[in-house]
């Protein structure tokens, strides 16, 4: 069966995912962790951080699907790399230099803590995040890992057993660390990212579905992610999985059409900048404006009119260059490897 190309419906919901968590740090977390001066502020989208497992789920899908098209382990990894890390150094540094010449201090991180920042594994070696929402990415960073090693022992294509098996490991992890509570079997859970592995095998499941078609086997282990999702990560966890797996059945039924508008698919593709580029310099600017007395909600158009345009800024002059370029360069290479073999 010939694969079938990707849609943008996928793209898009990346998109609203992204505004969701945006909106979410802007006016509920950045309250929690600094306090709105107006009082009465605005108080919706309290559950915004279910976005991430969108995100999650969204990765699932796209991730194994190039998981089946790469070459081998160090293929992708590479092409991993050469897609996250050009952005991810700049958003870096720009955050950076913002937060620190601005006078919120609890926000800064130290120099050391921005280049260890730029490996990707700062939270591995317990180091400050440049940006809070950097935590996500040590999630996304160890599936990666996890499917070099399914490429590794050529399991990619043994998708029910891997992730049978992923999700029963996963169930052991949560089991031992509830029962026994210590900080090694905490540290075991948080790195094995078992809090969080549902979200990506039902992300797989609807990419074989998609491909493959309605087979019994896809939609059990669905309903098994799910049970394990009510069963770890709680009741109001399970209801916004439920509601992201009926976007998705929707979706690969083609059933939202509007999903398709060029402004949701190009805000798919500003996504990932702007995950990077919103939280800490949003931040300072809240507070900023609401120093000057800018204190309403209508002025949070502000952090999240810049972040766009820093968003689309590093979408066209950034990620788009530097994918171009190095991906030129990884092709040669490859071709003169080829060259030399011969």
């Amino acid at each position: 069966m010939a694969e079938k190309k990707r849609f943008t419906e996928i793209d898009a919901l990346r998109g609203i995912a992204a505004i969701i968590v945006v909106l979410y740090h802007y006016i509920v977390f950045y309250d929690e962790k600094f306090g709105h001066i107006k009082k009465n502020y605005i108080d919706i989208l309290s559950f915004g951080h279910y976005g991430v497992q969108l995100f999650f789920i969204i990765s699932g899908f796209v991730i194994y699907m190039s998981v089946l098209k790469v070459k081998s382990p160090s293929d992708f990894l590479t092409k991993r790399a050469i897609r996250l890390y050009p952005t991810y150094i700049f958003a870096i540094i720009v955050t950076f230099i913002v937060v620190g010449i601005s006078s919120v201090d609890t926000l800064k991180a130290g120099v050391a803590d921005m280049f260890i920042n730029m490996t990707m594994f700062q939270d591995f070696f317990g180091v400050k995040n440049v940006d809070g929402v950097y935590w996500s990415l040590r999630v996304e960073l160890t599936f990666y890992l996890l499917m070099a090693l399914l490429l590794i022992f050529n399991l990619q294509r043994r998708v029910m057993l891997f992730t049978g098996v992923w999700l029963a490991a996963s169930a052991l992890i949560q089991i031992t660390n509830g029962l026994a509570g210590t900080e090694t079997t905490a540290l075991i859970e948080k790195f094995s990212m078992s809090n969080y592995c549902q979200m990506f095998i039902i992300g797989i499941m609807f990419y074989y579905i998609w491909q493959h078609g309605n087979h019994l086997k896809y939609h059990l282990m669905i309903v098994l992610s799910l049970i394990y999702d009510f069963s770890f990560e709680g009741v109001t966890n399970g209801l916004f999985t439920i509601f992201f797996i009926a976007v998705f059945y929707l979706v690969l039924n083609d059933k939202m059409q509007w999903l398709k508008s060029d402004t949701l698919v190009y805000l798919g593709a500003l996504s990932f900048p702007l995950y990077l580029i919103h939280q800490n310099i949003g931040y300072v600017i809240i507070q900023k404006l609401e120093s000057l007395g800018y204190v309403h909600e209508v002025f949070l158009v502000v952090p999240l009119g810049i972040s766009l345009v820093l968003a689309h800024l590093i979408l066209h002059y950034v990620e788009k260059p530097s994918h171009n370029v190095l991906f030129k360069l990884y092709k040669e290479r490859q071709t003169a490897m080829l060259n030399v073999s011969r």
